[in-house]
């Protein structure tokens, strides 16, 4: 069995990690500014701010580590200050390198994001030898992340998975948003038509490609996403059907839609951002040949099947969720969305 440090640890995915490396018998230490949801007496949780140098001490006294998995992240519809969050995903990165180096940790796996390609049209899928285009301080706080790492490749391998929208049970965030539509039996609005395509990763696909990472040498960036990416339509008819609700999908035009919900973010009244009218506007597919040459993985599961895993999840726990979890596992703000619904 290994030793492992995972920053984020009580978000979504690190949730995820941590119940998956324990069912696996790997010795753990988690850092995190929020408790974990279920405690296991089996692991170390430190409830710590990553970016401080006395937090760096501390942990450096948890190890040694067989490898860091850095999962450590502000959001975009998480913060109020866009700057704050690359200060502090670029700090916590600073922080992971320097935990790696005094402590000599050979392998950093680093989960990175599409936003930094967002600036692409969407015309055609986005190969490994694409450079970055970002279009927010979150997608820059990742280009920066990722040149940290590669600024220590002699200290240590990094290994950076570029990774879309990550689903499955236990997300929530934004999505609440449309679940809440769904589960009221609301029109599901969509901008244009729905034909959009953006592929989204299941989270177990995720953990299946880090671990096949760890056997490879040297370090490597990946894209990673889902197979027989599914429209956005597609998308929310699955649920829908799903949840044997009226709830029906319906389309707005694109003008005057996308600059009246651009002028709704800006002034603070709505949550849907820059990332997410990329998303419901022009397609985003990786592709993933490097990843699956190069380790033999596959993904398990598409876009449709993870969101109803997703949806699964809040409508059993909706009632549950009372605003202390992280940005991707608590409900979003909805702002004006909300009169919205009771509309539609």
């Amino acid at each position: 069995m290994s030793r492992y440090l995972i920053t984020g640890s009580s978000g979504f995915l690190g949730t995820i990690l941590t119940r998956e490396f324990s069912k696996a018998g790997h010795e753990l230490v988690l850092v995190d500014l929020i408790p974990p949801a279920v405690e296991d007496e089996r692991n170390l949780f430190l409830k710590l701010d990553l970016q401080r140098p006395e937090s760096v001490d501390q942990i450096v006294k948890a190890g040694p580590f067989d490898a860091i998995f850095h999962l450590a992240s502000q959001i975009d519809f998480g913060v109020d200050d866009q700057s704050s969050l690359f200060e502090n995903n670029v700090g916590t990165t600073r922080s992971v390198v320097e935990l790696a180096k005094r402590t000599s940790c050979r392998k950093v796996v680093f989960t990175s994001s599409n936003a930094i390609f967002l600036g692409y049209p969407g015309d055609r899928q986005i190969n490994n030898e694409d450079p970055p285009r970002t279009t927010d301080e979150y997608g820059r706080s990742k280009v920066r992340s990722e040149e940290l790492l590669a600024e220590h490749a002699m200290d240590f391998d990094s290994l950076v998975f570029r990774c879309p929208n990550i689903l499955d049970s236990g997300r929530v965030g934004m999505l609440s948003i449309f679940f809440d539509f769904v589960i009221e039996g609301r029109k599901c609005w969509l901008i244009g038509d729905g034909s959009t395509r953006y592929q989204c990763l299941y989270s177990l696909d995720l953990i299946d490609a880090m671990m096949r990472s760890l056997q490879i040498e040297g370090s490597h960036t990946f894209n990673i996403g889902s197979d027989d990416v599914t429209s956005i339509r597609e998308m929310y008819q699955a649920v829908i059907d799903r949840s044997g609700t009226d709830a029906r999908v319906a389309s707005l035009p694109r003008f005057p839609a996308i600059p009246t919900l651009r002028m709704l973010n800006r002034m603070g009244l709505s949550p849907i951002g820059p990332y997410q009218f990329r998303m419901l506007t022009a397609d985003f597919v990786f592709d993933c040949t490097k990843l699956k040459s190069e380790t033999g993985w596959r993904p398990s599961l598409n876009n449709s099947e993870m969101l109803c895993k997703a949806f699964d999840f809040y409508e059993s726990h909706r009632l549950l969720l009372d605003g202390t979890q992280s940005a991707n596992s608590g409900r979003a703000s909805q702002g004006i969305i909300r009169i919205v619904r009771r509309l539609s």
